[in-house]
């Protein structure tokens, strides 16, 4: 006993320990007034039953339990009922409170329902078979009993919500209705307090009504409208026509929420002071009046952060949601890291096929004795001075061997002139023994030049392994800084379709870094294809209050999907002609060309042409190009993809596989192109004034060396520009017949149609008349025209 008092001395208590927090923060501070102003608010007659509905569910919660018990049945004794009914539902509540333990446990609503309706049926049976009025109030009683079970159904939605706010990723509707009753009915338990005449009621009443619809909208606020209405047909302060004055105001107030709170709170005073008007007349409730425009004034001063923190609760604005906000950036941070890890995966593998040794020579020291072994067995085995050269003299025999290899190493193949003297005096058959030395060196050549092919295919593979994983880290970066998704964008971009008639089947709207972004969406195509030229783009643009260019992708009139990319506005415009003939009549061109929107208002142009001709030069620039065009637009860096380009024609075929590649990018919003040539032609640029430009490079084509270096060329562009490109049959044509490298730029001064399409005709048919119409080579001209937008 001594010790435990001596332990108990030993001990201080710190009241650092005691966090306030841990028993009183907002939502308890809520819940403590909605049980007071619940239990005060009377509806029919005497009956008050909502605020011991309110308990009997948020008792479920124990932190909440005793504060709102509490409340509650203060709230009960200060009503202005009558002593009888304060009495009955303090009982209730008392009992209420007793059952809880058992209610607890209890995970359906309607079985929690049931009880409290089951225990105010029998209390208030008893009290109405003590009254005078014995029919009316056994009336009374089962109508107490099915709100009661009303109640607390619909109080149900409500609590949850607040009591799990930060959990939860939308807001039902039933949910709005019960967080609808629960305020309106708290606010009329305030009763008839006023201040300096000014009725708390009303000015409340009319302030949740302007919030719901600036938060809202439309929907909302006339819920909202018609929530009150009701609240106030029910504690009789109004008539039933107030109903559908607060319903329409609300409804007319949330209209204007897409602009700012100013217009709601006009829209609502005129529509509700205009139907009152008509109703009632203006003068025949002034004060009325007065309050609503009270409640107008501090709706209009409350800040901003006061209508985002109510936005926060229900999850009206997608925008505000931290739950969603939260889901998004986790998935980018899971996504992240997979790449992240994909990346250093690659980055390790790659490093594995760069660390295998290779043998820097054909024979080593290791295989000198292996070669002498094979060479001896071959040719020492069955002579007849074998125990004179390999038993008595061993290292003087293996001494010379070495020599012969070393030799071997040096030229390649000898002869008995290469080798030593010693040797053949020492030897009875020099020549059959270099003989076999030469063939057993020259499969051990054969051997290390299979390694070394080998080792060029590991250079590759290790070379590409490390460009999937650079862009897998590009792809990480650009998902972590630049791609930014806007849920509540794409929401108001498809209604606003909507609301024009326009059927899509998904909108995504992605930020692009500041000041910039990207809209897609698929829809069924129209009948003529030209929907997005017609409408869809003036709709948005109009919606976005930007000037919007499209970009369409997969679109046919036949039926099937289309996808349609919209951005801010390109300064230029492309249109791209083709014109080409294969050589000899063959089927298959060797030539491939592509053009094609990318990513980031760049419109790309490339030509590629395959060695020789027919179907294997067909196969070679084929790839090319598929590789391509599929790479960008997966939106990777050039090099990368001409580097997989080269590495996938080295690697295909143990034969030589290469081809030219012309690529142009065009940026639609800067007027510039840059140019990429392996091994390509020139490239012409047609401008005003009949000025040719020439941009001209000396690389070689893809697939001939594992390492290449890219020649990049960056030039202005303006309206009115023509960009040719052509394959190399278009300029031999003139080259082979005595017309020089530049007979092209003076045939492009003499034309005078600016139409593409009859530039390459005209370009393909001069080729042929130049070589008296003979296709020497598969000959193609691109021709693009450059126009502002």
């Amino acid at each position: 006993m001594e010790k435990s008092v001596v332990s108990l001395k030993g001990k201080s208590i710190n009241l650092n320990y005691i966090k306030i927090s841990s028993y009183i923060d907002f939502n308890t501070i809520m819940f403590t007034i909605m049980g007071f102003l619940l239990s005060r608010s009377i509806l029919i007659g005497s009956i008050a039953p909502l605020g011991i509905a309110f308990f009997l569910y948020i008792s479920k919660v124990k932190r909440y339990r005793i504060p709102v018990f509490v409340s509650t049945l203060a709230g009960i004794f200060l009503s202005a009922n009558s002593m009888a009914y304060v009495f009955k539902y303090a009982l209730c509540l008392v009992v209420f409170m007793a059952i809880t333990p058992k209610t607890k446990k209890i995970d359906s609503t309607w079985k929690i329902s049931l009880i409290g309706a089951a225990v105010v049926l029998p209390i208030s049976l008893g009290q109405a078979l003590l009254s005078s009025k014995y029919i009316y109030d056994i009336l009374i009683v089962g109508m107490e009993a099915v709100i009661m079970f009303i109640s607390v159904y619909i109080f149900s939605y409500g609590i949850g919500l607040l009591t799990n706010t930060n959990k939860r990723i939308s807001v039902n509707i039933e949910e709005a209705i019960s967080i609808s009753l629960l305020v309106t009915f708290s606010i009329m338990g305030i009763g008839e307090l006023s201040i300096l005449g000014v009725s708390i009621r009303v000015v409340l009443s009319t302030m949740l009504i302007l919030i719901a619809s600036i938060i809202g909208g439309s929907s909302m606020g006339s819920t909202s409208g018609v929530i009150v209405g009701i609240a106030f047909i029910i504690n009789n302060i109004t008539s039933a026509i107030y109903m559908g004055i607060f319903s329409f105001a609300g409804l007319v107030s949330g209209a204007f929420n897409k602009l700012n709170k100013y217009f709601c709170i006009l829209g609502y005073i005129l529509s509700w002071m205009i139907l009152y008007a008509y109703t009632s007349g203006v003068g025949s409730n002034l004060t009325q009046i007065r309050d609503i425009l009270i409640a107008c004034l501090i709706v209009l001063v409350l800040p901003d952060e006061f209508f985002k923190r109510v936005e926060k609760i229900i999850k009206t604005d997608i925008a505000s949601n931290e739950v969603v906000n939260d889901y998004i950036m986790r998935s980018k941070n899971l996504t992240n890291n997979r790449l992240m890890n994909m990346n250093k995966a690659y980055n390790s593998l790659a490093d594995t096929f760069d660390q295998i040794r290779e043998r820097e020579k054909i024979v080593n020291k290791r295989d000198i004795a292996t070669i002498v072994d094979m060479i001896h067995n071959d040719q020492c085995e069955n002579c007849s001075m074998r125990r004179r050269c390999w038993d008595l003299k061993f290292n003087y025999t293996y001494t010379l061997m070495n020599d012969i290899l070393e030799k071997l190493e040096e030229n390649g193949e000898i002869t008995c002139t290469d080798v030593s003297e010693e040797f053949i005096k020492e030897c009875i058959k020099p020549e059959a023994v270099i003989k076999a030395s030469n063939y057993y060196y020259k499969l051990f050549a054969l051997d290390y030049n299979w390694n070394i092919k080998f080792s060029e295919s590991r250079k590759l593979i290790a070379n590409q392994i490390r460009s999937i994983s650079k862009s897998i880290e590009m792809l990480s970066n650009d998902l972590d800084i630049n791609i930014i998704l806007d849920l509540e964008r794409e929401k108001d971009i498809h209604d606003q379709l909507e609301r024009n008639s326009i059927s899509v089947n998904k909108v995504n709207y992605v930020t692009k870094g500041e000041d910039d972004f990207e809209i897609t969406i698929e829809k069924k195509t129209c009948g003529n294809g030209c929907m997005c030229d017609d409408k869809l783009i003036d709709v948005i643009s109009n919606h976005m209050e930007e000037t919007l260019s499209a970009q369409k992708i997969g679109c046919c009139s036949l039926g099937g999907r289309c996808s349609i990319t919209l951005s801010k506005s390109q300064n230029y415009k492309v249109i791209t002609d083709v014109s080409s003939m294969s050589k000899d009549g063959h089927v298959l061109c060797g030539d491939n060309y592509t053009h094609m929107d990318i990513n980031d208002s760049k419109y790309m142009i490339a030509i590629s042409d395959g060695m020789g001709k027919g179907e294997k030069a067909y196969e070679e620039s084929s790839i090319t190009i598929d590789i391509l065009e599929k790479m960008m637009d997966a939106k990777i860096e050039d090099e990368i993809i001409i580097n997989t380009i080269n590495n996938m024609l080295l690697l295909k075929s143990s034969e030589e596989m290469f081809s030219t590649l012309d690529l142009g990018i065009i940026d639609l919003k800067k007027g510039i192109l840059q140019t990429i040539k392996m091994g390509a032609c020139s490239t012409y640029i047609k401008r005003d004034k009949d000025d040719i430009d020439l941009i001209s490079s000396s690389s070689l084509p893809v697939g001939i060396l594992s390492d290449i270096k890219l020649d990049r060329k960056t030039v202005k562009i303006k309206d009115g520009d023509y960009i040719i490109m052509v394959s190399d049959g278009i300029l031999d044509a003139g080259k082979n017949n005595n017309m020089g490298d530049n007979w092209l730029i003076y045939f492009l001064k003499t034309i005078e149609t600016t139409n593409p399409k009859e530039i390459s005709n005209l370009i393909l048919d001069r080729a042929l008349e130049i070589q008296g119409g003979c296709v020497e080579d598969d000959m193609t001209v691109l021709v693009s025209k450059i126009y502002s937008s």
